[in-house]
């Protein structure tokens, strides 16, 4: 019985926790979905949306790792087969790094404001070091 790896229209794998049943090359493009929905999710990065980002990539880390151990060394023809399949792996990688990054340095921004606008500005026009004290904030 044939099994079907094509990747359906949301972008996500066909039969995902099956991926030992299947070939390297289709192990690879389940890899690709599930990081390419990662990407999509930080096309909004909202707090929800980049904690669903961290468990996707997380998962595909630890799937990166297994299909890593189960190749064998050295097959020039499967090398060949997966050259193509992990090369647009690769750049889909690149561009969640690229959204990642771009995240980052927006929240940090957010953060030196609020710091700026809590602490105010030295004399000579630099954000004056915000005062941290130990605090605990309960909600009952």
């Amino acid at each position: 019985m044939a099994r079907d790896n094509r990747i359906p229209a949301e972008g996500r794998p066909a039969a995902r926790g099956s991926s030992s049943e299947s070939g390297p090359a289709a192990r690879v493009l389940e890899l690709h979905a599930m990081v390419r929905e990662a990407r999509m999710r930080l096309t909004a990065p909202t707090v929800e949306s980049l904690d669903a980002c961290r468990s996707l990539l997380e998962e595909a880390v630890r799937e990166i790792e297994k299909l890593q151990r189960s190749l064998p060394r050295g097959a020039q023809w499967r090398d060949k087969a997966l050259a193509a399949p992990l090369g647009a792996l690769r750049t889909e990688i690149a561009g969640v790094q690229i959204l990642l990054d771009g995240a980052a340095a927006f929240y940090t921004g957010w953060m030196r404001l609020a710091s700026s606008m809590a602490s105010g500005y030295t004399a000579d026009g630099n954000p004056a070091p915000s005062e941290a004290s130990p605090r605990v904030l309960l909600e009952v």
